[in-house]
């Protein structure tokens, strides 16, 4: 039997978003969003999606590496972003406690 997690996909933007909030219960997963948005999160371009648990680990290591290379493109905007996003996964081996 396969084990699920629970998480937010943003509908407008067609990605999943907030890499923190992964959790067991859709309950779970929609006070996490809450607790993260405010009422923003009442917008329907949010929806709380089931995820078998390794997808949901592969797309939370994603999510993080993305998130890393856009405050790192941010400071060095002269830099190619997807150039940044390469040197971030190639370097994600030592840095997987973030």
């Amino acid at each position: 039997m396969s084990e699920y997690r629970y998480m937010i996909w943003n509908d407008m933007k067609k990605e999943y978003q907030f890499p923190r909030i992964c959790e067991i219960t859709e309950k779970g997963a929609n006070t996490c969003l809450f607790n993260a948005i405010g009422n923003d999160a009442r917008k329907h371009r949010f929806k709380i999606v089931k995820v078998e648990k390794e997808e949901a680990k592969t797309i939370v290591k994603e999510l993080k590496q993305k998130y890393k290379a856009e405050r790192i493109h941010r400071e060095l905007s002269n830099i190619d972003f997807e150039e940044i996003l390469k040197l971030v996964q190639k370097n994600d081996g030592s840095d997987e406690d973030e």
